[in-house]
């Protein structure tokens, strides 16, 4: 026969110690931010390397351009001096060839009763207006431009009349003035003659279209020294 024992004494009850779980959460929470703090710290570290090295080779690949871009600036400015002085040139060798046809052409046109002592040939009016026009200064409606002035003798007034007639025949001549005419006694010969003075006028129209090709070459050369840049 078994005997069972039995425990007439009260339970006791176990107490939970709210305090030691509160700590207990707020440490795990602790060890939780301090981790993350950790990793984000790394995390932010590792940009900054990244962006750090990435700026260094931005600066470096900016002082390359910069270095290009200043020896094209070199380069341009060599070129638009050269181009310059290659305008210059052409123009005084054409203006050189300009003025010696301008005399031949008088010389083969002067009537046989006439004879020149003057020349003064204008080459500085001319470029003074085209150097206004492509600032914009002048304008080719109404403009007269002296090419060349002649003074003289002739034995009638129609010598003089026909040569005025004749260097109209002058290319590049648009206009012919006869700015004065009087007899001039000549006591030597105790006769007299007529001194007259002719003044001629460019037809600036080929002028000016020589300086719009210019303007547009070098407009086009500018758009082709940007295209390149951007190319590159």
């Amino acid at each position: 026969m078994t005997t069972r024992t039995i425990n007439l004494l009260p339970k006791e009850e176990k107490k939970r110690d709210v305090k030691s779980v509160l700590l207990n959460v707020f440490m795990v929470i602790v060890i939780i931010l301090f981790a993350a703090v950790i990793l984000l710290s790394a995390f932010i570290f590792n940009i900054d390397s990244t962006l750090s090295l990435r700026l260094s080779e931005y600066e470096n690949v900016n002082m390359k351009i910069q270095d290009q871009v200043n020896k094209l600036e070199v380069y341009n400015d060599f070129n638009n001096d050269v181009e310059e002085k290659k305008t210059i040139i052409e123009y005084l060798q054409k203006n050189e060839i300009v003025w010696s046809k301008i005399l031949y052409d008088i010389g083969r046109l002067m009537p046989e009763g006439a004879y020149i002592k003057i020349f003064d040939g204008q080459g500085r009016a001319l470029n003074s207006f085209l150097a206004e026009y492509r600032e914009g200064a002048a304008s080719e409606e109404g403009a007269q431009v002296i090419s060349f002035s002649i003074n003289g003798d002739a034995l009638e007034y129609k010598d003089v009349l026909k040569l005025a007639i004749e260097l109209k025949k002058i290319d590049g001549i648009e206009r012919v003035w006869i700015q004065n005419i009087v007899n001039t006694e000549i006591p030597e010969m105790d006769n007299e003659v007529i001194n007259f003075t002719i003044n001629t006028f460019w037809d600036i129209g080929p002028f000016i279209e020589d300086v719009e090709q210019e303007q547009e070459s070098q407009d086009e050369n500018i758009l082709d020294s940007e295209l390149e840049e951007l190319e590159s």
